[in-house]
């Protein structure tokens, strides 16, 4: 058996996607991955009592940071899912706000954005 043949849900991804099914794949296991970390960190840092409240101001500094990489990297998972199942569903490539194609260039870029260039100053700075 070739190591090289694509799994069976790749193998029903269009042609054109496949660069980008694979790549948001990769993308979102490394975030799985640095979020399991952040997770760890965290119960660690709560696990952690100092009575000295300069300890303890510091801590809750350090917890409050981790919690808000957390928050990003769930978001980044979230973006990364609903590009894979856009890709399923036969609607990857075609901005949400327009309904025109999205630039090949800017999917390398930016595999898991909803909107093609035009439509992104519209819709807010933390549109991708």
């Amino acid at each position: 058996m070739n190591s090289e043949q694509p799994s069976s849900s790749e193998a029903k991804i269009d042609p054109r996607w496949k660069w980008h099914h694979r790549e948001l794949m990769r993308l979102n296991g490394r975030i799985l991955g640095k979020l399991a970390e952040r997770k760890r960190e965290v119960n660690a840092s709560l696990a952690e009592s100092h009575k000295d409240p300069a300890d303890t101001a510091a801590d809750e500094t350090g917890r409050d940071i981790l919690f808000a990489e957390l928050g990003m990297e769930k978001n980044s998972i979230e973006e990364i899912e609903s590009a894979l199942q856009r890709i399923r569903n036969g609607t990857y490539g075609i901005c949400q706000a327009t309904g025109k194609p999205i630039s090949p260039d800017r999917l390398r870029a930016i595999p898991w954005t909803r909107y093609c260039k035009e439509a992104v100053p519209s819709r807010g700075p933390r549109t991708v």
